[in-house]
């Protein structure tokens, strides 16, 4: 094998040649220039000017420099003054979210009112009266109130709007569905139905009938709608030109959808890059499912896609009281003396963390309570056992509680913390009738980031789209930086009037700076999916991966980073999305 020091020799070599090229033959493809241009490479640098040729970095430096790499044919993007930094990863992304549901199903995405949502299902069964199943998706609590923030909604609500045929409607946190009585008897499922394990069938206790929701595992009991290979193709396109219009170059995608991926990637039409998982079972063999993985790793890895990565459920969420606490529930916890459920057996789990580094599968692991993502590090210090070191990057996602002794492990073991900045603030409703009534005073530790950061650990950052329907990566910066939403644009999202105050500031001790959460954006989200080699900063011989922003991130107010906008991106120094400067 060749050495590094050669390795290295030649790389160099041969993009110094390039460099050549490029300036002696007519100028390079591409050249952005008059503006601020970060780098986020090792030296957190800014250049003025950038060239692009082939789709390589070509030149980074100053503006006198790259008036050599512009030639006949060479399009010059003029910043104008504004800011150009390397393309956004999302790192935690179920693709295509919501699109499936935006394009043929009952979408109540966005919706807040339960008088709305009533109607979104009543127009939709209207104008689709030959369908035997209605699905949908999108459901959040906030519409409820009393007993039903507990348990979901009752299923009378929906057999009021339908009562002969069956209405599925998934949560938007993907944890739990909502059904009509014909939904239950559709499926056979009654109060004396066997549950899988992890799974909760909520049963009224006056009547001993079911109540309306399955949660968790338990959906298993309902068959979900399928769709044409060409309808998620069509669902994907969508979800690549949103993520492209949000400054986005890469996902790891839950479950990915590989079929789509292989078939966009032949068509020359996939403008992402994507590092997909598949989701282990731990009632299943182990052995099987990897072997599975290894097939989708041997026929869909190419330069766009990656499918090396292992997706493993641990625990639920808070809002069902299934995430596994070390302390119970103050209300409506479930499991372990109402601690929330954890999924697995702990040696088997460290089994399969083992099996899975050895074959080369990187871990991405569910872990939203604090004695969940406890067992999570146990299991990996065994497995640790059997595989010995390596560049394993395994990933613990979510994090929504996290205890003080288990940051420096995080650190010791190489695991990246995988954070949705996104929800790091008291969200209005949540927060006063979920968080505080499940959690009492740990409401205020929810979605630590800094001590991550404080504590020396990899941090890569995610929306969990379309848990967070609009993936917008200036929101998360704003709130990593701020953990408020004082800003009007975003409170009018979640419909609380007027902003001001610390009234939702959640943990200020957990704020970070602008360029670490850019870092956990871009080169450090591009490490976290072993794609940092050739994407994820702005640096000679990589990819033009690159994101260009109507205004400085670090100059503007940090309440106002929201209200930044992308002007372009680009792909492999291809414009893939683009409005006018």
């Amino acid at each position: 094998m060749a050495s590094l020091a050669v390795l290295t020799a030649a790389f160099f070599i041969l993009f110094s040649s390039r460099l050549c090229e490029a300036a002696s033959s007519g100028g390079s493809d591409m050249v952005l220039k008059n503006g601020v241009i970060y780098t986020a490479g090792s030296n957190d640098t800014a250049v003025e000017a950038v060239a692009v040729d082939k789709g390589k970095i070509v030149y980074a430096g100053g503006a006198e420099g790259v008036t050599e790499f512009i030639g006949a044919v060479t399009a010059v993007v003029d910043l104008g003054g504004k800011i150009a930094l390397p393309g956004f990863w999302d790192t935690h992304v179920h693709a295509p979210g919501a699109k499936l549901v935006e394009l043929y199903q009952i979408n109540l995405y966005n919706c807040k009112s339960l008088e709305k949502a009533g109607k979104i299902i009543a127009d939709y069964i209207s104008a689709n009266p030959r369908k035997e199943i209605y699905y949908g998706g999108g459901l959040t609590l906030e519409m409820f109130s009393g007993e039903e923030l507990l348990r979901g909604p009752r299923k009378e609500r929906l057999d009021e709007i339908c009562p002969d045929r069956p209405v599925i409607i998934t949560f938007i946190d993907l944890h739990g569905c909502w059904m009509n009585s014909r939904a239950f008897e559709a499926f056979g499922i009654g109060s004396d139905t066997r549950r899988p394990a992890g799974g909760v069938i909520e049963i009224d206790p006056q009547t001993g009938s079911p109540w309306g929701t399955l949660k968790e595992s338990a959906m298993e009991l309902v068959e979900f709608e399928e769709f044409s290979a060409e309808q998620r193709i069509k669902a994907f396109k969508s979800f690549q030109k949103m993520m492209n219009s949000y400054g986005y170059v890469g996902v790891m995608a839950i479950d990915a959808p590989f079929e789509s991926l292989g078939a966009l990637r032949e068509r020359g039409e996939l403008t992402l890059r994507v590092a997909g998982s598949a989701v282990l079972d731990p009632r299943k063999d182990i052995a099987e499912q990897f072997g599975l993985l290894k097939k989708n790793r041997e026929k869909y890895n190419c330069d766009l896609i990656k499918a090396g990565v292992a997706k493993i459920f641990v625990d639920g969420v808070v809002e069902h009281g299934t995430a596994f606490l070390r302390e119970p529930y103050r209300l409506g916890g479930l499991g372990f003396d109402g601690r929330g459920v954890f999924l697995w057996d702990k040696s088997e789990l460290a089994k399969a963390f083992a099996m899975a580094n050895n074959e080369g599968f990187q871990l991405h692991v569910h872990s939203i309570g604090d004695a969940a993502t406890g067992n999570v590090l146990d299991a990996l210090e065994e497995a640790r056992k059997v595989t010995g070191d390596g560049d394993f990057r395994n990933t613990i996602t979510h994090l929504q509680l996290v205890s003080e002794g288990d940051y420096a492990r995080f650190r010791r073991l190489g695991v990246i913390a995988n954070v949705q900045p996104y929800w790091a603030f008291k969200m209005p409703f949540t927060w006063e009738n979920i968080d505080l009534p499940k959690l009492g005073e740990r409401a205020e530790r929810q979605h630590p980031i800094g001590s991550f950061f404080k504590a020396g650990v990899t941090v890569a950052a995610s929306s969990d789209y379309p848990v967070t329907i609009e993936p917008d990566p200036m929101r998360a910066v704003e709130t990593a930086v701020t953990r408020d939403i004082d800003n009007q644009a975003y409170c009018d999202i979640f419909g609380t009037g007027n902003c001001g105050g610390d009234k939702y500031v959640l943990d200020k001790n957990e704020s970070v700076s602008v360029a670490q959460i850019l870092k956990a954006f871009t080169i450090d989200g591009a490490y976290s999916t072993f794609n940092e080699r050739i994407t994820g900063s702005i640096e000679v011989g990589k990819d033009a991966d690159i994101v260009i922003l109507d205004n400085d991130l670090f100059k503007i107010e940090p309440k106002l980073i929201d209200t930044v906008k992308v002007c372009k991106t680009i792909l492999k120094g291809e414009i893939v999305y683009d409005i006018e400067i």
